[in-house]
């Protein structure tokens, strides 16, 4: 699910809220120490169709960041003047990481730059998430 998220819209708030879960407050953060609930910044080498329509309406970089929710994960692009989010629940999501950050969902994928370290713990905590939210110890 892509959503336009320049601006405020309670409908696409609740929708975004359904499926990953509300945003972490400080109380979450502090003490309940959920930690560190954001990345960094990374920039967009290659997508896939469903991001088309936004990624055409700018021909410099586009940046991605990605936010923590209790039940997956929303990467949000910053796209000339624009924030389009895209929305992963954790039984959707798959993470390879190469010399890029792959993240597939739903046959839809990003792949972001990222350095040696960038991220790394972020993406491990992601990781755990996941499989304990989804089960098992299944890593796939």
């Amino acid at each position: 699910m892509l959503y336009l998220t320049s601006f405020k819209d309670k409908e696409v708030d609740k929708e975004i809220n359904q499926a990953v879960g509300k945003p972490f407050n400080i109380k979450d953060i502090i003490f309940k120490k959920v930690g560190v609930i954001g990345s960094s910044r990374m920039e967009v080498i290659e997508y896939s169709k469903l991001f088309v329509s936004a990624m055409n309406k700018s021909k410099q970089a586009v940046q991605a960041n990605i936010g923590l929710r209790p039940n997956g994960i929303v990467v949000v692009l910053n796209i000339r003047l624009s924030d389009y989010t895209w929305v992963i629940p954790y039984h959707y999501l798959s993470i390879f990481k190469t010399d890029l950050l792959v993240i597939h969902s739903q046959g839809e994928f990003l792949k972001l730059k990222i350095n040696e370290d960038q991220n790394k713990k972020f993406i491990d905590k992601i990781l755990k998430l996941k499989n304990e939210q989804v089960g098992g110890d299944y890593y796939g």
